[in-house]
């Protein structure tokens, strides 16, 4: 073996190390991807920081009924050096692959006069309680975007993603994906169309666009409105057990605090107009 490729082999051998003990450290890394750059945040390092503070709430959604406290270091500090352009969007993702968009506005805000994002941090060896005991044993961790004060933005049951693992700088929702843009200039369609982002898009796709495939597409081939009727669709967002009972059924209903009775008939003007925008892809 000539020295070039010895020295190729203690190279990945150090690195094959490296990356074994960093994995079997179990010091669990945030990843925020911004355009030019990327940053690691490990928990150690985020837990040691002088901005982290002790969060409590009793509105947290993955824990429902119960208080929670969490250590935890406000979102938007961690976007200090990251580009965020003016018309990006930022996109969460969690490990078992969950991604979707959220409000930027919203994440990186630090006004009181809202609510305002943390990231909170599971301490090692400190596991938070089980999301589903008996179904999930799996905690929310180890890093879960929460928020201070939920209600002042209506911050709702698909804006806490659980075992985060990063969050990725892209481009605008209309750019990235044109064909889940409503033609019709019409206000309760074009609100309809924020509700959809802001509830829908995490979990479903819109004429094939989007990145998660966790519930089916609600355009194509057909709409829900086309082959439940309105009634029905009400009852599925509200409580999809109403409409058909199934224990392994993913999909929580939204009480009014989440999507009001005025949000509700503008999510489904917005897919009522869907409906005659259909993309079928080959």
């Amino acid at each position: 073996m000539n020295s070039r490729m010895k020295n190729l082999v203690i190279k990945i051998f150090s690195m094959t190390v490296l990356f074994s003990t960093n994995v079997f450290a179990g010091d669990a890394v945030l990843k925020i991807q911004g355009t030019d750059q990327t940053i690691n945040f490990a928990r150690k390092a985020l837990l040691a920081r002088k901005d982290v503070i002790t969060l409590e709430t009793s509105e947290d959604p993955s824990y429902p009924n119960r208080k929670m406290s969490y250590r935890a270091v406000p979102a938007s500090a961690l976007f200090e050096k990251i580009k965020v352009p003016v018309n990006a969007t930022i996109q969460f993702q969690c490990l078992d692959g969950f991604s979707a968009p959220i409000p930027k506005d919203q994440l990186l805000s630090t006004s009181a006069d809202g609510s305002i994002a943390y990231i909170a941090i599971e301490v090692s060896g400190k596991k938070w309680p089980a999301l589903k005991p008996g179904v999930n044993e799996k905690s929310a961790g180890p890093f879960y975007l929460v928020w201070k004060d939920p209600k002042k933005s209506k911050i709702g049951p698909e804006e806490w993603p659980f075992q985060l693992s990063g969050f990725v700088v892209k481009e605008s929702i209309e750019a990235r994906f044109p064909n889940i843009v409503p033609n019709l200039k019409v206000a309760s369609v074009g609100k309809g169309f924020k509700v959809f982002l802001k509830n829908c898009f995490a979990c479903h796709t819109m004429n094939g666009e989007g990145e998660s495939k966790m519930g089916p597409d609600l355009n194509i081939p057909m709409s829900p409105i086309e082959y439940l009727g309105e009634a029905n669709v009400k009852k599925q967002i509200r409580n999809p057990q109403d409409l058909r009972a199934w224990p392994q059924a993913k999909m929580n209903g939204f009480a009014e605090e989440a999507i009001s009775n005025e949000e509700l008939g503008d999510l489904l003007a917005y897919l009522k107009q869907m409906s005659t925008q259909k993309v079928l892809k080959k």
